[in-house]
């Protein structure tokens, strides 16, 4: 199991993280955290089987695998600790846990409750970056 944050934490804390949406495409039609990247859970897994080559470390993969998701700025985004989320925790979770496995060099957590945790305390918003 992942380690996870709890919305009101996040809420507080939200210019530490890059957070990364795991849902489908169609699931962001029922809102979004701002800001969020949106990188579905089957895209995320690929992007980081391709950071675990032999030949990068922990700090390089951490590095490679902001680089693929093609979103970020990587030097704003290097020093930050990533959260994952879904619509109620599991998917989030699996995001979490696949990130973790991966090594790379960065704090990984889950939002506790998923989309809809956050949305029942925070509203729904619109800022999610698709590509």
């Amino acid at each position: 199991m992942a380690k996870t944050i709890s919305a009101d934490e996040l809420k507080k804390n939200r210019e530490n993280y890059v957070l990364i949406d795991v849902r489908e495409q169609e699931e962001l039609l029922g809102g979004h955290i701002d800001d969020s990247v949106h990188l579905p859970l089957g895209q995320l897994i690929r992007k980081i089987r391709k950071t675990e080559k032999d030949e990068f470390g922990p700090e390089e993969r951490h590095r490679l695998f902001l680089v693929l998701t093609k979103q970020v700025d990587v030097e704003k985004s290097i020093d930050k600790k990533i959260c994952t989320y879904c619509s109620f925790g599991y998917r989030g979770n699996l995001a979490a846990e696949e990130l973790a496995k991966s090594e790379i060099k960065v704090d990984i957590v889950n939002l506790e409750g998923g989309f809809a945790t956050w949305e029942s305390k925070n509203g729904n918003g619109g800022g999610t970056k698709t590509y």
